[in-house]
């Protein structure tokens, strides 16, 4: 082999990582699924608290993967109630807040909740039987997903 013919080789074999390095925009809406890194329940949890999510999947961009599968994410828990008497049904909401790649912050938007209640009528029928009965407690177990979009357009790759 020639040097000529080994810089051809080597040529060929970065031309794919190097275009693949391209600047990507991720625009303003994009989904991103993710799910939680760790099970969650509203008897531990609290309002403000830091929680790990994971992505759930590749987001795509022409054709090369932007936010690769597995990338960590940072969400907040943004509303959390406890079980309460009479059957009142614990609550936990958790928004995500944003993900990161090398030195570049993706803002991300949305919401999920779970909320441990139980039917009116059945809150009533059983105050009457035991008023010592409490609701459930909210759990997002580990791995659950939750919907979020790209909050603000911005570029990755650089």
């Amino acid at each position: 082999m020639n040097s000529r013919t080994a810089l051809f080789t080597v040529i060929a074999l970065f031309i794919p990582s190097i275009l693949d390095a391209r600047p990507l925009s991720v625009l303003m809406g994009t989904p991103v699924r993710l799910v939680t890194a760790q099970p969650l329940s509203s008897k531990i949890q609290v309002k403000g608290e830091l929680v790990a999510l994971l992505t759930a999947e590749d987001v795509v961009i022409d054709g090369v993967v932007a936010i690769p599968k597995g990338t960590a994410a940072t969400g907040q828990v943004s509303d959390a109630r406890m079980k309460g008497a009479m059957g009142m049904g614990g609550r936990l909401t958790l928004r995500p807040l944003y993900l990161r790649l090398g030195n570049q912050t993706v803002r991300l938007t949305g919401s999920t909740d779970d909320s441990g209640g139980v039917q009116p009528g059945a809150v009533i029928g059983t105050a009457l039987v035991a008023p010592f009965f409490t609701g459930k407690s909210a759990v997002i177990p580990e791995g659950s997903s939750l919907q979020s979009y790209v909050a603000k357009t911005v570029v990755v790759g650089d």
